[in-house]
């Protein structure tokens, strides 16, 4: 996603129901994230992460979401969603100009 559309697409989903605190928002840097996985490894959340929620968990599979990601550039925006919410947070991010999407379908 490019960083003008960030805005756009933080008010969509939070119209269709989803918290802030169940966002992470972060521009792709592969060094960043190394050193975030590097700190959720360590159990703490990093202050270079846009997120209003402190589970290390929840970083963690950000991180790993982000290893099967096929562009290297841009801005990351991972939502926290409950299943039935997934297909309309989809909608949201392709109508918001989202370039890849990922669905996690793990049951956790």
């Amino acid at each position: 996603m490019e960083p003008g559309q960030v805005g756009g697409v933080v008010d969509s989903l939070k119209n269709s129901g989803i918290n802030r605190h169940d966002m992470i928002i972060s521009s792709f840097d592969e060094a960043k994230f190394k050193s975030m996985n590097a700190d959720a490894i360590d159990n703490h959340i990093s202050a270079t992460v846009k997120t209003e929620q402190d589970d290390p968990g929840r970083l963690k599979s950000f991180l790993e979401s982000l290893n099967e990601l096929n562009h290297d550039s841009g801005i990351v925006v991972f939502v926290k969603a409950a299943r039935h919410k997934a297909q309309e947070v989809k909608s949201v991010m392709e109508q918001s100009g989202a370039i890849e999407i990922k669905i996690d379908d793990d049951k956790d």
